[in-house]
């Protein structure tokens, strides 16, 4: 399993429908952060390279999301 967290920055124009939009994608919750601009993203997926290509084929075209970029990441082998 991989989380990942994140930070976008965003328009604010329409930061609802961009929220909105973000909060759809399997696997990304949203929160806010005290950053004008600036959106809290949590990514959880089943490996690194699923939250790598949420990240860039997915949260980066959202429209409002002007760039997004990890900050953290934790990755646990779930094989016993």
């Amino acid at each position: 399993m991989a989380i990942v967290g994140a930070l976008a920055r965003v328009s604010d124009e329409e930061l609802d429908k961009t929220i909105a939009e973000l909060d759809r994608i399997d696997g990304v919750s949203t929160f806010s952060v005290d950053c004008v601009g600036k959106l809290g993203l949590l990514i959880e997926t089943r490996s690194l390279d699923q939250a790598h290509d949420i990240m860039t084929n997915h949260i980066s075209t959202v429209r409002g999301v002007l760039g997004a970029w990890p900050i953290y990441v934790n990755t646990e082998d779930e094989t016993d």
